[in-house]
């Protein structure tokens, strides 16, 4: 069973100074009591519900010293079980002869950085090949006694009703099909974790310290750039620093982020520290990870998704998605948070609470992308963190600064999607003069439908019925088509936001179609598009195009920002190109 009842109990030492505590084994902690020079347990409740029985034990807490308050509230505990009070004024006898320490220390080691309901626990033990001849319970509950790990109810009651695992306060009132209780809570966001509820005990674990220094070597694909040896730079000297615990690292799309931000992670492995590197989707797990172990060949690493196998184990580099940090806890001595602006992480408090709990009390977070928040920005304006700018590509050069055209725009439902003018001009440079591919976005499935058939349809009248094709996430050749445009089998690409990130073609110019749709094309998603043109030191010059039927306000501060980036890199060029001389 993966519900645990619990007993509220007074321990009354020596001085008859009074305490009030939990347990699931009244016997056990008289013995861990008696072991620590005294104390008598006197069990006060009936069994209840782990979140009842923590309820009840604050209660008492807040009303000590105040007899008929405490009398008040035990007697409203029985009533609440439909018994009588029954509470016996002898203590409770300490077991005997438990030597169950050893065992304890293992399970300690096992489950180091994490928290964990009690049935992922006993996953947990399992994989670590821990064969434990006392009750899993028992050893989870001495270790809480030492102060070693936490126990709560998965859902609490105090100090107000909320899922201690994801922070969410998204429940459901059920009845617990384990240990029968009628009046329970469940957590509705992170189910699919497996079910939190009141009455199922979340054990936390802080990560064990690690401070042996290691050989990690750190072996970069390519040299530094000056602009990014003077990011890593300020990066590493933001981690010796104590002034602030986060740090804002800002780079422009295709400046090379990541191996910027790897010399910091150097330093922390070095240390002895551990690092988690969080990305918000699995596709950027799966594409980081070969390139994190072949710049850190000597580190062991372990990569965690949703459909992987692989299982949490204390290494010092762990890369994993942010919903795999559910389960850490004050483990790694930095955090680097991937396209902290991507979805599934933006505005999700829940993965925001996840990666900040993985981090140790003195752990240090660093949040990578393209395009900051307006709250991070802010939060750098106030002082309150650090700020490291990367406006520089790799390859020296500033991004295209986009271009805006105001035009009427065929109606999505026209069949066929007429092709405006000035696009088939823009279109015609971008192949005959700029000799490159295109990449075209659109707002939604049905745009990208339309607007590709039209496409197809006005070539198809020119003899290139095999120039375009059009994807969303709803097609089933996507990759296929995806794949075909890579390999250069065709020049023009329509395609959703689906494309938005990861991508890097060697000669690709960029139009936004209905730019002005803001509820889809926001600031953010303006500038990572921005990002796919120019990226190949042969033409980094790609061109832009934000093609609308008005100037919204987020066309206006996309371009302003990549205006204002592109200003700060000049400036560094011009530095550079000084220090050189």
């Amino acid at each position: 069973m993966h519900c645990l009842s619990f007993w509220v109990y007074k321990l009354e030492n020596a001085n008859r100074r009074l305490r009030y505590y939990l347990t699931p084994h009244p016997g056990l902690d008289a013995f861990y009591w008696q072991q620590q020079g005294g104390g008598k347990v006197y069990v006060l409740s009936p069994s209840l519900p782990l979140a009842q029985a923590e309820a009840l034990c604050m209660e008492l807490q807040r009303a000590s010293g105040n007899p008929r308050r405490e009398s008040q509230l035990l007697k409203q505990a029985w009533q609440a079980v439909g018994q009588a009070v029954a509470i016996s004024d002898q203590p409770v006898e300490p077991i005997t002869n438990w030597q169950g320490q050893v065992e304890a220390a293992h399970l300690h080691r096992a489950l180091a950085g994490r928290i964990l309901l009690l049935s992922e626990v006993e996953q947990a033990v399992a994989a670590a090949r821990l064969f434990l001849s006392y009750p899993l319970p028992d050893l989870l509950h001495y270790l809480y006694l030492e102060g070693k790990v936490q126990c709560r109810p998965a859902v609490a009651h105090e100090p107000k009703r909320h899922c201690l695992r994801c922070g969410s306060d998204d429940l459901q009132p059920t009845t617990c099909l384990e240990c029968g209780t009628s009046q329970v809570w469940s957590c509705q966001t992170c189910g699919f974790m497996g079910q939190a509820r009141s009455c199922t005990p979340l054990y936390a674990c802080a990560g064990l310290s690690q401070a042996q220094p290691r050989q990690a070597p750190l072996n970069l694909p390519s040299p530094l750039t000056a602009a990014q040896q003077t990011a890593a730079q300020e990066l590493q000297q933001f981690l010796r620093q104590q002034r602030h615990k986060t740090c804002l690292f800002w780079a422009v799309c295709g400046a090379g982020k990541t191996e910027a931000a790897l010399p910091a992670v150097q330093q922390v492995l070095a240390a002895g520290g551990r690092v988690l590197w969080a990305c918000p989707r699995r596709d950027l797990v799966t594409e980081l990870a070969p390139r994190l172990q072949a710049a850190l060949p000597e580190i062991e690493m372990a990569a965690l998704h949703g459909q992987v196998r692989e299982r949490y184990t204390q290494v010092p580099l762990v890369i994993a998605t942010t919903h795999q940090a559910l389960r850490l806890f004050a483990a790694f001595d930095l955090v680097i948070l991937d396209e902290v602006d991507a979805f599934p992480y933006a505005d999700n408090p829940v993965l925001e609470l996840a990666v900040l709990r993985a981090l140790r009390p003195d752990g240090k977070l660093i949040y990578l992308t393209a395009t900051p928040s307006a709250q991070l920005l802010q939060q750098v304006q106030r002082g309150q963190m650090e700020q490291v700018l990367l406006p520089l590509r790799w390859h020296g050069h500033p991004p295209p600064e986009p271009a805006i055209h105001i035009l009427r725009l065929p109606r999505a439902e026209q069949e066929p999607w007429p092709v405006p003018k000035l696009l088939d001009r823009l279109l015609t440079d971008s192949l005959e003069r700029d000799l490159c591919q295109v990449l075209i976005y659109v707002p939604s499935v049905q745009l990208a439908e339309q607007v590709g058939r039209g496409l197809q349809h006005h070539y198809a009248q020119q003899g290139m019925p095999d120039w375009v094709e059009y994807i969303h996430a709803a097609d089933g050749q996507r990759d296929v088509k995806r794949a075909r445009f890579f390999a250069g089998e065709f020049p023009i690409l329509v395609t959703t936001t689906l494309l938005e990130r990861g991508i890097t073609l060697p000669r690709v110019n960029v139009f936004v179609l209905y730019a002005d749709r803001s509820q889809i094309f926001s600031e953010a998603v303006l500038m990572q598009i921005a990002g796919r043109a120019g990226r190949a030191a042969d033409y980094p010059q790609g061109q832009v195009y934000f093609l609308a039927e008005r100037r919204s306000r987020e066309m206006v501060v996309a371009r302003r920002r990549i205006q204002s980036l592109n200003r700060a890199a000049r400036q560094i060029a011009a530095t550079v190109q000084k220090e050189e001389k």
